[in-house]
């Protein structure tokens, strides 16, 4: 009996006499990437696009910027312990004390004894130990709000110049992410620091610019920190651009031009030569 009969009789079907069939299930439409934290911390060096991507994509975890800055205050702490306890390191700080302070009194804006009276104030209590307590506290305090005002500063390029409003949640996650850079980069400083025991801070450009003497040290030093400083702004411009949907050169166009005109702002201020 042929196939066609069978089912017009209502008799069962032999599935051996059916044609074979060439009809696949459509596979699911993948949803998005996930991976661990530990994962987007390390992946954030090679492939910062895909962590930015899955960023957007994903759910707010706090983890993604809490953890870059427990990671760099505690770095930070380290830093100041270990730095402040170079003897060559203060020999430097002293020396540019005494050299604005001579300055301040040819210029005549203060007279030698105070500038006497403030180096002995600065001797005194302004030691090893007091300047480990503020460095640590600095950097404890400096992870936390480098976080905060970056995310905040993307949050402005984005409203007024790229027109979108995103989340501050998500940049927070972004810029906590991109800091890995800045950690590496502060494990580099601190090595430099120890050897050529000449204070610096990375990734600030204008701060390297404050106590750099080519005649002194290898440029190389300037060029380890200029490398990090754009390295830093480069992961960040990839960050504003995939959560913004800008193109690349824009986004970078507006990261590099607000950190311009910080450094320049740093520079004509006198802050650039401190430590951040």
């Amino acid at each position: 009996m042929s196939f066609h009969r069978r089912l017009w009789h209502n008799e069962p079907v032999d599935t051996m006499d059916q044609p074979p069939s060439n009809f696949q299930p459509p596979h699911p439409p993948a949803g998005p990437r996930v991976t661990s934290l530990p994962a987007r911390l390390l992946n954030i060096f090679a492939v910062p696009g895909d962590v930015f991507d899955e960023v957007k994509s994903a759910p707010f975890r706090v983890g993604n910027w809490l953890v870059p800055v427990l990671l760099a205050s505690t770095i930070g702490v380290i830093s100041a312990l270990i730095v402040f306890s170079q003897p060559a390191v203060f020999q430097k700080l002293r020396e540019r004390q005494v050299q604005k302070l001579d300055a301040g009194v040819k210029a005549g804006t203060i007279t030698r004894e105070q500038a006497d009276k403030t180096l002995a104030f600065s001797d005194k209590y302004f030691g090893p130990q007091t300047m480990k307590i503020a460095g640590g506290l600095g950097a404890a305090a400096g992870g936390f709000i480098r976080v905060f005002w970056w995310a905040f500063v993307l949050w402005l390029l984005a409203l007024f110049f790229l027109k979108v409003k995103l989340p501050y949640v998500k940049l927070m996650e972004m810029v906590g992410l991109a800091s890995m850079i800045s950690i590496l980069g502060m494990i580099v400083t601190l090595l430099l620091t120890v050897n050529f025991g000449k204070l610096m801070s990375a990734p600030g450009l204008a701060s390297a610019f404050g106590d750099f003497d080519v005649q002194k040290q290898n440029p190389l030093l300037l060029g380890v920190l200029v490398l990090f400083t754009f390295w830093f702004l480069g992961v960040l411009s990839s960050g504003l651009s995939r959560l913004s949907g800008a193109p690349f050169a824009r986004a970078m166009l507006l990261v590099g031009f607000y950190w311009l005109i910080s450094e320049l702002f740093l520079l004509s201020t006198g802050f650039g030569q401190m430590v951040l």
